[in-house]
């Protein structure tokens, strides 16, 4: 082998010295950290700026959390989903009177131990309710009181059927892992971006924590209050003309915020509610031809199910599933069966025909119906007049349950607004949301703030600045909607117990005795108290000519309110405007001047149509004054002529210029 040697004197070489490279050892950096190489082709430099900004985007949660129901309201049990409700049943929905006769002893009966299974984490509870025997707390079973916040809520579940109480708690950052620990309901942890559960009208903030009332019907927020230890639960129960009463301690108590409707109330005259009675019949129809040997139906039974409606229209329904069979040629009575003799549907498919919630939704809107009828509105509209906000319905009108769901729906979906504050508001005191529709083309103006006011801000403005600007708009409406949420957050969440003031006592003091009156106005009227009555005395002539007084005692407060107000119209109209006089009741002073207002307003009007005629009459006689020597002929009865305008003959008559 050859070496090489190299002579740093050799005269014919050049050499030049290296500099000393030095070699730090360090640790191994982030991936995203290290310098990119010819073999890295992702751009990942070009998604920095797209994934910095998923923080700041809202992330929609559209998935529906499954809520089962007892098995009794999957099949609508007729003794809790009856097929038709009594005006009493109508007026105390959900809210049945418990009378107690005076100077009664009352004897507590010991509670039966629960034969409920233990919960599996598969099935649950729901499982174990197979029968109306397990939907009692006459038993040791577990239990919450849940009282709701509203007088008249636009939606109320039935027994039998299930909801969920779901603590949401929002992240305060990315890498935040508390998940809240409560006895009662599941935890539900929202990321920062995640949409509200409360549809735009409420939020968790970060760091928050708020339980809320789940089903497939509403969702409302829950506040957990303390139990008092003098309260119990009084139970009550009748069997065979035999009662028994029980006495439990309460675990734990909530109250229930407003609610958010997630499903529309049908109208009275809607499809929605034929459907929903046809559907029902034809589930009962084919039920109980499951139960018979011979799968055949007779129309008695079925009509025990529907007394409300006669044979004609039962049969007329019965036409369209269903074929009749006579027992004979010559007649006398026959049987219902399937067409073609098939089989009936399966119970899965009869249970998805009418849910619990159809029922639930028909009977709202059968309480709304009620409620109106009883405050004097005998014709009740299904659609609003205008569509756009400011009806020309009155306020009670436009509170009815399939109006206010719906105005609700499109709002969260963006398709309308809410009027907020103001009429409308059931808590009355700027702690809930009224779902009365407004106008969205007209300007919104925050509570307290005036028309003048928004309009003088507006033309104090530049001239080259927007007079109408939508996202003002918005901004104002979102801001109103956190002051509202918040003022019922800090309402109902608060522990301390409101107490009356001196002052607002003796305003209920006032607002009781002006009851007996029989002028009192609405407003005045006490619907709650028990001990009120009202003697309604009528002349009645009978056949032979005798006047017999007939005397009427009503103790329903909502029948009270409503002839009270009745009562009220009549008299006012058989009033004239000129012998009104002003009165310490504020409200009938306003009826009054708006009547007195009205009357002008027509006088006015008459005034101004004599002198429209009289000038007429004038000008007609300026243009030709032989129409005033005609005589034997009203001026009034007098022809006007087609062709020419000439009063005194016709178009056919020689006389005319133009013939």
């Amino acid at each position: 082998t050859m070496k090489i040697s190299l002579d740093l004197n050799d005269p014919n070489m050049l050499f030049d010295p290296l500099p000393k490279i030095q070699i730090y050892h360090t640790d191994t950096e982030p991936h995203n950290k290290l310098p990119l190489n010819r073999f890295n082709l992702s751009n990942d430099k070009h998604y920095e700026s797209h994934l910095a900004g998923r923080l700041i985007r809202v992330r929609q949660t559209f998935g529906q959390l499954v809520v089962q129901h007892a098995l009794p309201a999957l099949k609508l049990h007729p003794q809790l989903y009856k097929t038709k409700l009594s005006k009493q049943e109508l007026r105390s929905f959900h809210r049945p009177l418990m009378q107690i006769p005076p100077n009664t002893d009352i004897h507590f009966s010991r509670m039966k131990a629960s034969k409920k299974k233990k919960k599996d984490k598969k099935k649950g509870h729901v499982d174990d309710i197979r029968s109306t025997k397990d939907l009692t707390l006459k038993d040791s079973s577990q239990f919450v009181l849940m009282e709701y916040s509203e007088e008249h809520p636009p939606i109320i579940s039935n027994i039998g059927m299930g909801t969920l109480i779901i603590n949401y708690y929002r992240k305060t950052e990315p890498k935040d892992e508390f998940v809240p620990n409560a006895d009662i309901g599941e935890p539900f942890v929202l990321d920062i971006g995640d949409t509200s559960p409360f549809m735009t009208f409420g939020n968790v903030e970060p760091g928050q924590t708020i339980s809320v009332y789940y089903n497939n019907l509403i969702r409302a927020p829950l506040f957990r209050h303390d139990v008092r230890h003098t309260d119990f639960l009084l139970l009550k129960s009748t069997y065979k003309d035999h009662t028994k009463y029980y006495l439990r301690e309460i675990p734990a108590i909530f109250t229930i915020g407003q609610s958010y409707p997630v499903q529309e109330v049908p109208g009275p005259h809607s499809r929605k509610v034929t459907t929903t009675i046809k559907n029902r019949l034809q589930v009962v129809a084919y039920r109980l031809i499951k139960r018979n040997v011979l799968h055949r139906l007779k129309m008695g039974k079925l009509a025990q199910k529907f007394p409300e409606y006669s044979d004609i229209q039962i049969r007329q329904r019965l036409k369209e599933f269903l074929e009749f069979h006579r027992r004979s040629k010559d007649g006398g009575g026959g049987y219902w069966k399937t067409r073609g003799g098939g089989d009936p549907p399966t119970e899965e498919d009869l249970r998805k025909m009418v849910t619990p919630e159809m029922v639930c939704l028909y009977e709202s809107m059968l309480v709304g119906e009620r409620h109106l009828q009883d405050l004097g509105y005998g014709d009740v509209n299904d659609d609003d007049e205008t569509g756009e906000g400011d009806s020309k319905l009155e306020v009670e009108q436009q509170l009815a349950p399939w109006f206010s769901t719906r105005n609700f729906i499109n709002a969260t979906q963006g398709k309308a607004m809410l009027k907020l504050y103001g009429a409308g508001d059931p808590t009355g005191r700027g702690e809930g949301f009224s779902f009365i529709r407004v106008s969205m083309k007209d300007i919104f103006l925050r509570a307290g703030e005036s028309a003048e006011e928004k309009l003088a801000q507006i033309e104090a403005r530049p001239k080259s600045a927007h007079r109408y600007n939508v996202a003002e708009q918005q901004q104002i409406y979102r801001e109103e909607i956190a002051r509202i949420w918040k003022a019922q957050l800090d309402s109902l969440g608060n522990k301390v117990e409101p107490v009356l003031s001196d002052h607002e006592g003796e305003d209920d003091d006032d607002r009781e005795d002006q009851v007996d009156s029989p002028s009192a106005s609405d407003s005045n009227y006490h619907v709650n108290s028990q001990n009120k009555y009202l003697v309604i005395k009528r002349l009645i002539t009978q056949k032979n000519g005798d006047k017999v007084w007939q005397q009427e005692v009503v103790r329903d407060p909502v029948v009270m309110k409503s002839y009270l107000r009745q009562r009220q119209m009549i008299e006012e109209e058989a009033t004239s405007a000129e012998a009104l006089e002003p009165t310490d009741d504020e409200e009938k002073n306003a009826r009054m001047k708006k009547r007195i207002q009205d009357q002008l307003a027509k006088l006015k009007r008459n005034a101004e149509r004599r002198r429209q005629r009289q000038l007429a009459k004038q000008a007609a006689l300026a243009e030709n004054p032989v129409l005033g020597l005609i005589r034997g002929k009203r001026e009034g009865a007098m022809r006007r002529c087609g062709n020419c305008g000439q009063l005194g003959h016709m178009k056919t008559n020689k006389n005319c210029p133009k013939f």
